[in-house]
């Protein structure tokens, strides 16, 4: 394996950013490949993995228990976040980042508590804990996080205020794209607003901008940096059954992809990886044309149910090859740790 020191002029440890696309498999990609005009820059990433999501005692896992083999390695059963079955916090891959001095950052697509994003910052019994899954971002302190739901930092149940606490550890808090997009450096709460988070494609090229922004504040580190990207509309078009807003969901969050693998051709150490939750309701491509970009497919299990297919995981740049072959969710956070630490 390469390590970073062995690169000329590299930073100790390797740059880690990771893509989860809940819901996504391969019919979930081809969608979005035969739709776009253009080609998806997913197709830049040529080393490939496939990855089992099955949760601890159920062959179907769900974002908690997925989210949570890849942010600590340990397997759990579905709707925990970050904790294991005797209620005991598992220790994530943001938190070794803390210890060591290394820089981390979140950004979303949707809210900033959703499941897959959820333990990689908390621990909590149940995903549904939006309150207290928002108040660890205080409390594990991540230079730089940007997603919706900002209710659950200002509007809460024991009256705190975590927007206020939040600028007196010198966060800058920022509710619009522009404000965003002005915050250059320090630590940077962001907070996409409503509108903007709606399920609609209305939301532009706002998640390829957050990632940016992120990219920006980070790379001014003195060390290297971990940062998480979540999507979870293609998941929720699946559940819906909508094929043409697989496609365009899938081209959307492949923008983002873009602004990363361009980040990480020019710092040549760091790994861009993109791997899906598990699949969405059994989506299956039963017909099509290419010349038109038209897919017809339908679904094994309709709705807000998930399927045991297992995914692919593609990876760009300085130790992609550590994540070829067949792996285990779990096998994502210690390749994962040893890159990022240096190990």
């Amino acid at each position: 394996m390469l390590k970073a020191d062995s690169i000329p002029g590299a930073k100790k440890g390797i740059n880690i950013i990771l893509f989860i696309g809940d819901g996504m498999s391969l019919a979930q990609w081809q969608t979005g490949m035969i739709m776009s005009h253009t080609p998806l820059h997913i197709k830049r990433m040529s080393s490939i993995g496939i990855v089992q999501t099955n949760a601890l005692t159920s062959f179907v896992g769900d974002g908690p228990s997925h989210g949570t083999a890849i942010a600590t390695g340990v397997k759990t059963d579905k709707g925990a976040v970050a904790m294991d079955n005797n209620d005991k916090p598992l220790k994530s891959i943001i938190e070794y980042a803390k210890e060591k001095g290394i820089a981390s950052g979140i950004v979303s697509a949707n809210t900033l508590m959703e499941g897959s994003i959820a333990p990689f910052i908390a621990h909590t019994k149940n995903r549904m804990q939006r309150e207290e899954i928002a108040l660890a971002y205080l409390q594990q302190k991540p230079d730089v996080f940007i997603g919706g739901g900002i209710s659950y930092f200002s509007n809460r149940k024991d009256k705190r205020n975590l927007l206020k606490e939040l600028e007196a550890k010198n966060y800058r808090i920022a509710k619009s794209i522009p404000e965003i997009q002005n915050t250059k450096s320090g630590r940077l709460a962001g907070f996409l607003p409503d509108t903007v988070i709606a399920d609609s494609l209305n939301r532009g090229n706002t998640l390829a901008t957050s990632v940016y922004s992120a990219l920006n504040i980070l790379e001014q580190q003195k060390k290297n940096f971990f940062l998480l990207v979540g999507d979870m509309f293609i998941d929720r078009a699946s559940h819906a059954g909508n094929t043409k807003l697989v496609g365009l969901e899938t081209i959307n969050f492949d923008k983002a992809i873009g602004v990363a693998l361009d980040f990480a051709e020019k710092n040549k150490n760091t790994v861009v990886l993109v791997v899906g939750g598990p699949e969405a309701s059994g989506m299956t491509l039963t017909d099509g044309d290419m010349q038109k970009q038209e897919v017809t497919a339908k679904w094994t299990m309709p709705g807000m149910i998930h399927t045991g297919t297992m995914i692919p995981v593609f990876s760009y740049g300085t130790g992609a090859e550590n994540f070829q072959g067949i792996l285990e969710n779990t096998e994502l956070f210690f390749k994962i740790k040893k890159l990022l630490l240096n190990e």
